[in-house]
């Protein structure tokens, strides 16, 4: 804002100055027979200071002025009640308000300066105080769970991880994991600790919306809180595969019958002498492939093949591949033997280093795998496969495909030690980083992070389509915004009426619908919390102190008084109306 003159009415501006033009026009020519004479010019400038007068008591001229207004209390969830007293015994009469979620503060007409006590505002109310000078003193302490994260989408076969802190736990009392069942599949005791670090891990039988539980008990077996952790488990689309190999291995047998249990539709060629080969099929693959062309490797959404074959490939054999790679998203994943650590750079995509290393550790599951004496080299092309934090693999994109390959050694050994869901776990992991990922027309996104009943879940929505309608499970249509920059982005608001699993989707694609949970307002209480105490020290930092607090002072538009203007204006009519007269 400048600090020259405002109207306060600045709408009205042209219509007051032409309706000034105007009355000036018919004054000229009421008088224009007196224009010769003295007077007619003292009569001209009364009338225009009339006017003009006339036209400041309608537009409201203000100009803007340093304000400074007094300090009040905003109290919010969880406030120190010895803070609250230890603020009105340094402030006499301080005002004190407290905080309704959604309401507007009445405070603000009367103090610009406030202290903010508890666990803060709301997120969507903290546009109230944004123009204010405010103190954040935080709130009593949290406690139990603060935090939990998962993924909310897990492919079926993928063993998920629920990562959760809990605060000030007690000592004998357990975190555990349940199904929808009540079944428990994971536990971890509590220690006598001001925070707890847990994770724990399920692996899903069928696919489908699951609400799991996060649950606490004590030594006796009784539920102490119990926190909904809702996931989404879901079906891949199945696969078409070719495996390749000079020779036959256990590596490739066990995983040739992990991808077909899976559903996948393999076809599995080995090597017997030189130009003959054993084909084998699995769900529906069938037609032999003797040589690589890319009009035959186009189908295949996944190649298979082991270092030796890897490197017999003549030119031709390995000009489809790639091509095939770049133009048909096809994921390449090569077997690993001890030469593939030594291939060149023009060899192979891949370049490692000697770390002398033939065990790591997945800390999380406590297993022990063998791999080779290998490590990636850093490479801006070469993206990690991570498993709990851990390099067990690495890729390359080739335009729209990608060549991978691990340093895992003999993981068909996993199964024969009863670790089945370790296998699966690491091997689904592996295959979905490389193999390509399917185009989506519709693209969902959750903004809000724990949507409740009857509070704002926003949503993001990515798509190509035109004329887009967005509606709820009961029908309802939500107004989208634009994003003006991505004109393919859109965003929404929906006020959720049921706790529970709902939904939204386009209304002219069904198949792409979305699917949300939403917890009512007993769940996730301390969660709610500690995000809510992050968003507000984001937002007005931590404050240590009452007495370096200052009032905040901001320019506010004051009108000027109109008294001016209605003496002008009667001293000019009041002339103009005795002059004729003392002309007389």
């Amino acid at each position: 804002m400048n600090d020259g003159v405002v109207f306060m009415n600045q709408g009205l501006l042209w219509p007051v100055i032409l309706v000034g033009l105007l009355l000036c026009a018919i004054f000229i020519w009421k008088e224009w027979s007196q224009r010769k004479e003295r007077r007619f010019w003292l009569k001209a400038i009364a009338s225009f200071l009339a006017i003009f007068s006339l036209g400041m008591l309608v537009l409201k001229p203000s100009t803007p002025q340093q304000s400074v207004k007094g300090k009040g209390i905003v109290l919010t969830a969880g406030y120190r009640p010895a803070q609250l007293d230890s603020l009105q015994a340094i402030y006499k009469r301080i005002k004190t308000e407290e905080y309704v979620k959604g309401r507007t503060l009445s405070i603000l007409k009367e103090a610009d300066t406030l202290f903010l006590l508890g666990h803060g505002m709301e997120p969507f109310d903290l546009w109230q105080v944004r123009d204010k000078s405010v103190a954040f003193f935080g709130g009593e302490t949290l406690e139990g769970w603060t935090a939990i994260s998962y993924k909310n989408e897990v492919s079926l076969g993928e063993t998920f991880q629920v990562k959760a802190k809990y605060v000030n736990p007690q000592r004998g009392n357990w975190a555990i994991l349940t199904d929808n069942g009540g079944n428990a599949l994971d536990s971890v005791p509590f220690e006598e600790i001001e925070e707890q670090a847990v994770t724990l891990m399920g692996n899903p039988k069928a696919s489908g919306q699951f609400v799991y539980r996060l649950l606490e008990k004590d030594s006796e077996g009784t539920i102490i809180s119990e926190e909904p952790v809702p996931i989404m488990i879901v079906e891949g689309e199945p696969l078409k595969i070719l495996m390749v190999n000079t020779f036959p291995t256990f590596e490739t047998k066990y995983l040739k019958n992990f991808l077909t249990e899976k559903g996948h539709e393999v076809l599995a060629r080995t090597q017997l002498t030189k130009g003959k080969y054993k084909f084998e099929y699995f769900n529906g693959a069938s037609n032999p492939i003797y040589s690589f062309t890319e009009e035959n490797l186009k189908g295949y959404d996944l190649l298979v093949i082991d270092t030796d074959s890897y490197t017999a490939f003549g030119r031709r054999s390995k000009e489809a591949m790639e091509e095939a790679m770049k133009t048909h998203s096809l994921g390449v994943f090569i077997q690993p033997g001890e030469s593939l650590f030594r291939l060149s750079e023009r060899q192979s995509p891949f370049q490692f280093n000697r770390d002398f290393d033939t065990e790591i550790i997945i800390e999380e599951s406590s297993q022990t795998l063998q791999k080779y004496p290998f490590e990636f080299k850093n490479d801006v092309r070469t993206q990690r496969i991570m498993i709990d934090s851990v390099l067990v693999a690495a890729y390359v994109p080739i335009e729209k495909g990608k060549i991978g390959t691990t340093v895992l050694q003999n993981t068909y050994q996993w199964i024969l030690d009863g670790s089945e869901s370790l296998y699966a776990n690491i091997w689904t992991q592996i295959l979905k980083s490389i193999i390509k990922e399917q185009e989506k027309v519709i693209a969902w996104k959750s903004i809000t992070e724990t949507p409740r009943i009857n509070e704002p879940y926003e949503f993001e929505v990515r798509t190509s389509m035109n004329g887009i309608e967005v509606t709820t499970d009961e029908g309802v249509k939500i107004p989208l915004i634009q994003n003006s920059l991505v004109p393919n982005k859109w965003r929404g608001v929906k006020y959720p009426r049921k706790s529970g699993w709902n939904s939204i989707e386009v209304s002219n694609d069904t198949v792409s619908k979305f699917s949300y949970f939403v917890f009512d307002k007993n769940q996730r209480k301390s969660i709610a919390l500690s995000e809510k105490l992050k968003a507000n020290y984001r937002e007005f930092g931590d404050q240590k102190g009452f007495n370096s607090v200052t009032s905040s002072s901001h320019k506010e538009l004051e009108p000027i008084s109109s008294i001016w203007f209605y003496t002008v204006l009667l001293l000019c009519l009041g002339w103009l109306w005795l002059e004729p007269k003392l002309g007389n």
